[in-house]
């Protein structure tokens, strides 16, 4: 599992806001889920990520950077 900063939108931030780093997370995998329209469903990407307080969590991914590349600390 890799650990991620999860972002969110901060009004303030700029004349038109901007999305700032929030907090440290876990991510564990990626998932699909969808949205419906009325022309059907349309389906994306996700992450699925644990917050510190044990609970997991859906989130796009535009809403999560990782923090370590792949295989970063491993000899």
């Amino acid at each position: 599992m890799r650990r991620v900063m999860l972002k969110k939108f901060d009004k303030s931030a700029g004349k038109f806001g901007a999305y700032v780093d929030d907090v440290a997370a876990t991510f564990h995998q990626f998932g699909a889920t969808y949205q419906e329209f009325e022309s059907g469903p349309g389906n994306y990407t996700v992450g699925i990520i644990e917050l510190a307080d044990g609970t997991v969590q859906e989130f796009a991914l535009n809403m999560f950077r990782f923090l370590e590349p792949i295989g970063a600390g491993k000899a």
